[in-house]
């Protein structure tokens, strides 16, 4: 499996830099700008418009369809929803990014909605928020995961069976990100590792793997997307703390690594792990 996905992960990068799909982005001005440089790193283009009166349009037009529930407005909350519905008439695939779901009423209302209306391809979040969503005791509080809810040995096989009874009810992929990621299908489960803790002292990296994900889920593969997206953002993690000093340098860093690096790279870098369903 590991072999076919090194194969697959090449294919999607190579199509995305191709066809330079326009990634339609209604995310929080708090990442906006990482958001999109990201999506122009691996060669798509982002837009990122939210006018209630133009998401409709823009939505039909795009390759892919992010919606980010960070820092959310009413304004938001409206054109979040006619996107979903305008992806979901036209198939367009949608990565929604259930950032706060798990401290938040409102932005967990608004999430089931989208999720029992829209088409989702990928659910992504911390471990609290999906666990929140999947039902399940957390201890999140505002957007950060609670160290009791990490991912470890001794509670993959738990997770991984919680989150594949979402994936068969929803459709969808799930991401759960942190020190480990979590990816999980009905027939398929991965344990990420790569990263570095540097990631988590920079506003907003959380909401550009989501940004990663969506470019390359214009080619129609939400796993792989998904894989894609996180690895891609773990590995230049990495090789950015190498050459950095500080947070300043380390975002610069982060942008450079991620628009070069080379298949050979994240295919020698690359850390998964199988866990059988």
């Amino acid at each position: 499996m590991i072999k076919q996905l090194e194969n697959q992960l090449k294919s999607v990068r190579d199509a995305t830099k191709r066809e330079q799909p326009l990634i339609h982005c209604i995310t929080n001005p708090i990442s906006i700008h990482g958001c999109a440089n990201m999506i122009l790193a691996v060669g798509a283009r982002p837009m990122m418009a939210e006018h209630p009166m133009e998401v409709e349009g823009i939505t039909k037009t795009a390759g892919a369809l992010m919606l980010n529930l960070g820092n959310i407005t009413d304004v938001r909350i409206e054109s979040m929803k006619c996107s979903a519905r305008t992806a979901a008439k036209e198939g367009i695939p949608v990565l929604l990014d259930l950032v706060g779901v798990s401290c938040s009423k409102i932005r967990m209302e608004l999430a089931m909605e989208l999720i029992e209306k829209g088409k989702i391809q990928i659910l992504k979040g911390n471990i609290s928020e999906l666990l929140a969503i999947a039902g399940q005791p957390f201890h999140g509080t505002g957007i950060d995961a609670g160290a009791e809810d990490a991912m470890t040995g001794d509670n993959e096989e738990e997770r991984k069976e919680i989150f594949r009874r979402v994936s068969k009810k929803t459709g969808s992929v799930l991401l759960a990100t942190g020190a480990k990621d979590l990816l999980v299908d009905q027939n398929r489960c991965l344990i990420l590792e790569n990263g570095v803790p540097e990631l988590s002292g920079i506003t907003g990296s959380g909401c550009m793997v989501g940004a990663l994900s969506a470019a390359f889920l214009a080619q129609r593969d939400p796993f792989v997307a998904a894989l894609l997206g996180t690895s891609v953002m773990g590995i230049a993690g990495e090789i950015a703390a190498k050459r950095s000093t500080g947070p300043g340098s380390f975002q610069m860093e982060l942008l450079d690594a991620v628009a070069g690096l080379t298949q050979e790279e994240l295919e020698a870098r690359i850390r998964i792990r199988e866990i059988g369903i």
